[in-house]
């Protein structure tokens, strides 16, 4: 795993080709509008997974050894991207200079499986925030969570990964009221707490609400054995050690909502984001190896999957 960029200063927004982008998009225009000089570029990608391959194979009359190296294939492979793949680079590109005229973006096209070639080309160009759009974009069904979009948050890149939500437009800037991040004292949560704080940094009248969950039957259990320091003691002091965090890189105390609640992390965490209307989720990767091991928890998966309507941002600490 490369270095972690800094928070919030490269966006790259994968491209699929199917339309869904515009949310996405939107995203990124909006962060760009309020981070103005912190973001230096934005980068839409698009992969083209065999595609034309697949289209023009019956077209060629080659060995299949020699066909990718082949003129014919090239000028079709060139073809194809023009009339296929450059018009929605155009429109998405067209879309965000719109929403945010100061915007720099520019486009690439690569060719392989969608999630390894973005995680390659995330580390080579050391890129900060990965900005992609669920598969399933319906308020009712929910939001589903693609192979590409799993593939990125299972993999070793060491950038955030920003998920517009069912609520997010797509035709317009958002302003950023509101950010939620549960925290439990993992790395992985405190790393959500400062990107967080970092875009705080940029919305001065946004408030962040810290949440910590505690299990109903720790405290039930505590409460017989009289232990010490109980639960909801060790959740304040995640909560104080959070809010040093962000005190520390600028943040107004008086902007910053301290929660501790009773339940089930998945359920209390989907509950404050409807109710304290959080634009942004921050959830905190695990990190378990210095190898591979790079994971969405159990309780952040469940809040992805649940929290459909709430943009989602997964953070990466970084690794010791």
């Amino acid at each position: 795993m490369t270095q972690k960029a800094e928070p919030l200063t490269k966006f790259l927004l994968p491209i699929d080709g199917k339309g869904t982008y515009k949310a996405s998009c939107a995203l990124a225009a909006s962060l760009a509008s309020v981070c103005r000089e912190r973001v230096k570029e934005i980068t839409l990608l698009h992969v083209m997974a065999g595609r034309y391959l697949s289209t023009h194979m019956a077209n060629i009359d080659f060995r299949v050894d020699t066909v990718l190296e082949s003129e014919l294939f090239q000028r079709l492979k060139k073809d194809f991207i023009d009339k296929q793949i450059k018009p929605e680079l155009d429109e998405a590109k067209d879309l965000i200079q719109r929403l945010y005229p100061g915007a720099a973006v520019d486009f690439e096209v690569k060719d392989g499986k969608p999630a390894k070639v973005i995680i390659n080309f995330v580390a080579e160009n050391n890129y900060s925030t990965i900005i992609m759009q669920r598969r399933c974009m319906d308020p009712v069904k929910g939001a589903f969570i693609g192979s590409v979009t799993s593939g990125i948050l299972y993999g070793e890149e060491s950038c955030s990964v920003y998920i517009p939500g069912t609520d997010f437009p797509r035709d317009g800037l958002v302003e950023f009221r509101s950010l939620l991040v549960p925290v439990d004292g993992s790395q992985g949560s405190m790393a959500a707490a400062s990107e967080a704080g970092v875009l705080m940094g940029c919305v001065p009248h946004a408030s962040i609400v810290l949440l910590n969950v505690v299990d109903v039957v720790d405290i039930a259990k505590a409460a017989e054995k009289n232990l010490w320091p109980s639960p909801v003691q060790e959740a304040e002091e995640i909560l104080k050690n959070a809010e040093r965090q962000l005190v520390k890189s600028g943040v107004d105390p008086s902007r910053i909502v301290k929660k501790v609640l009773a339940g089930d992390p998945a359920d209390m965490i989907v509950k404050e984001a409807e109710s304290s209307s959080a634009d942004i989720v921050y959830i905190g990767r695990t990190v378990r190896s210095a190898v591979t091991d790079v994971i969405v928890g159990s309780v952040g998966r469940a809040v992805l999957g649940r929290c459909a309507r709430k943009t989602m941002a997964v953070v990466t600490p970084e690794k010791d």
